[in-house]
């Protein structure tokens, strides 16, 4: 039994090693060595300046705006996301007639394109015709229009809201992974203690969903840090630059101004941060003792 194990280690082993090189290895290598270089594709001129682009980036006004925006839509956009996974999962859980059709219904919005998602999103939001505006007058909640793409912090909003209306299923997914893995004993002896709903919560529930909530965060985390289909859909880092974030600026000074040394540097960064992040919580989560993976 040892060694056909072993014989199938052996026969997937240079597809893995071709994959690990070719797709991980190589590639992030070859990003770490250009963002030593200010390298122009339009010149096509190379010098090696060291650490210099780092130098330049953490004093340089639009990347650390960007990384502002990307903290801004990251804080926003994950907040929300947990808040609504959790409470829709924990509805979703009840037994109730038609709990099947709605868990149906629940992931749709992970089966769309997010590019597609921004376009769409760009005509319910469209400046002077937008259906929200229409269907904010109808209601008597505003009068007139409000200038959804084209003031900053409304811009912001309507990308934490495309993000939100995309991605709160799979939090509500993972949820409820962690809630069906919940003996159903433990509840019925903290009813049998008279404990309240929201002592069950508190005490039985959310320690329990430590593990899996954790995951999902992390991972739309990571994932919220990267942002750019949207962006690049809607508002292309406006207003005033109000939606750069982080993986637009990179794009932007990337493919834009062609300055691939700058913007392999700048992607190291935001590469470094996702991993900081995600050693933290993998040590403080994961692998306490109280998280039985």
């Amino acid at each position: 039994m040892r060694s056909e194990k072993l014989t199938g280690f052996l026969l997937i082993m240079p597809a893995f090693i071709y994959l690990m090189f070719f797709l991980i290895v190589y590639p992030f290598g070859y990003n770490i060595y250009q963002s030593l270089f200010q390298y122009s594709m339009l010149t096509d001129t190379s010098k090696f300046i060291g650490m210099g682009n780092y130098i330049d980036l953490m004093t340089n006004v639009r990347f650390l705006n960007s990384l502002k925006v990307s903290g801004i839509i990251v804080a926003l956009g994950l907040g929300i996301e947990t808040i609504l996974g959790l409470l829709i999962a924990m509805a979703l859980n009840q037994k109730f007639k038609g709990r099947t059709l709605a868990r149906m219904l629940l992931i749709l919005p992970l089966g769309t394109i997010p590019v597609i998602n921004g376009y769409m999103f760009t005509l319910l939001f469209f400046p002077e015709a937008s259906v929200i505006d229409h269907i904010l007058n109808t209601l008597g909640i505003i009068s007139g229009h409000l200038p959804w793409l084209r003031a900053p912090g409304l811009a912001r909003m309507v990308i934490v809201f495309m993000d939100v209306w995309q991605w709160t299923p799979f939090m509500v997914l993972i949820i409820m992974a962690g809630l069906s893995s919940i003996p159903e004993s433990n509840y019925e002896l903290a009813r049998l203690d008279n404990m309240s709903s929201w002592k069950i919560f508190w005490r039985i529930t959310l320690p329990k969903l430590k593990f899996p909530l954790a995951l999902a965060m992390l991972i739309r985390l990571m994932d919220l840090l990267k942002f750019f289909d949207g962006i690049f859909s809607m508002t292309k880092g406006g207003p005033q630059s109000a939606t750069e974030t982080a993986s637009y600026y990179i794009y932007r000074v990337g493919f834009s101004t062609f300055n691939i040394g700058f913007a392999s540097a700048a992607s190291v960064i935001i590469w470094a941060i996702i991993w900081v992040i995600a050693f933290i919580v993998i040590g403080k989560v994961f692998l306490s003792k109280e998280v039985k993976i």
